[in-house]
């Protein structure tokens, strides 16, 4: 079984990236199984990556490291034995350590397990080339990748793309690089290619905090909503506008806010998932067909640099409650909080 690390910063395209890999892995007739690792309480991402013959597994709550090593061993083994998976993909969080997750599995001696080289994604249309403006952990994950693959080329200038190579060449001239627009679908061919290849990469003892290092403050929340009769017209609009409504919040209290604001809308046959990365970005909406449900929700997750928890769940629960309102739908709040493990 091959196991593949796509990593990447907070809002880089990973997911979407994934759901194009399991596509073609599909076609050539793979199973795949996804563990999908949010910041928060809650999960959004595993929503949008299962579908048929797929299967998926969130871990949840933040700190990558404490959670690889209470249960991520029982999650790979339980797929293994469950449904005996080609191929494997871990998507972490857009802070964690990447060779540090790949130590943790070589440690768990698991037979028959190799792992494709390290991918790290780069969103082209947001990354500085000043190193000073880069956090710490978006560095280590240039420097730990084996693989870089610069995402979003179609939202840049050529010349762009070439500052940003040489840039990225000098942080890590050991690296594959390639370039590719995982929403219009291009290059997958290379990226499969690289990802059929073995990792050559030493791992990383563990025992850093990806969420101590990052200074990224988080906050989940989920709101059930009884209003019967939504509209996929009103699902899209409402989460635009609370998209908007946390990002205009935000960026008063940081006005170069780095970080993922994402929500999900779930709606009998309608997912409607929305993201923000930047302060100066307008919201991305996808609507997504899924198994009816009898229960419409919405889940909310934040993770915003150099912003207090308190501030940021102020301005979470203000745009919610704000939109939702306007749009006169009855809801109730059933999830919120999120409480960080230890890393010993």
């Amino acid at each position: 079984m091959k196991c593949m690390i796509i990593g990447g910063f907070l809002g880089s395209g990973k997911t979407t990236t994934i759901r194009k890999i399991i596509e073609h892995l599909g076609k050539r007739g793979q199973k795949t199984a996804i563990i999908v690792n949010e910041i928060g309480e809650i999960g959004i991402d595993g929503d949008t990556v299962s579908g048929p013959g797929v299967e998926t597994r969130e871990i949840t709550n933040g700190c990558i490291c404490c959670t690889l090593r209470i249960s991520m061993e029982h999650t790979i083994k339980s797929l293994m034995s469950e449904y005996r998976p080609d191929t494997i993909i871990i998507e972490p969080t857009g802070i964690a350590f990447p060779r540090q997750i790949k130590g943790n599995i070589e440690k768990m001696n698991l037979p028959g397990l190799s792992f494709a080289p390290i991918v790290n994604l780069v969103d082209a249309s947001r990354l500085s080339t000043n190193p000073e403006e880069l956090q710490n952990f978006m560095l280590n994950q240039i420097d730990e990748a084996e693989v870089m693959a610069i995402n979003k080329v179609d939202l840049i200038e050529r010349e762009r793309l070439l500052e940003i190579c040489v840039f990225l060449r000098k942080l890590n001239p050991k690296a594959r690089m390639f370039h590719f627009s995982a929403r219009e679908g291009d290059a997958f061919d290379t990226l499969l290619g690289i990802l059929g290849e073995n990792s050559q990469e030493k791992s990383t003892p563990e025992g850093r905090n990806s969420i101590d290092v990052s200074g990224v403050s988080a906050y989940s929340s989920a709101f059930e909503i009884s209003s019967p009769e939504i509209s996929p017209e009103i699902a899209v609009s409402v989460t635009g506008q609370i998209l908007k409504d946390i990002r205009d919040r935000a960026k008063e209290l940081n006005p170069e806010f780095i970080g993922h604001i994402k929500l999900s809308f779930t709606h009998q046959e309608t997912l409607v998932k929305g993201s923000v990365t930047s302060a100066h970005e307008s919201p991305e909406i996808e609507v997504l067909k899924k198994t009816a449900s009898s229960r419409s929700k919405i889940k909310v997750l934040s993770a915003i640099t150099y912003m207090s928890k308190e501030e940021l769940v102020k301005a979470v629960d203000a745009a919610v409650y704000e939109q939702l309102e306007n749009q006169q739908l009855s809801f109730k709040k059933t999830m919120h909080e999120v409480n960080y493990c230890e890393c010993h």
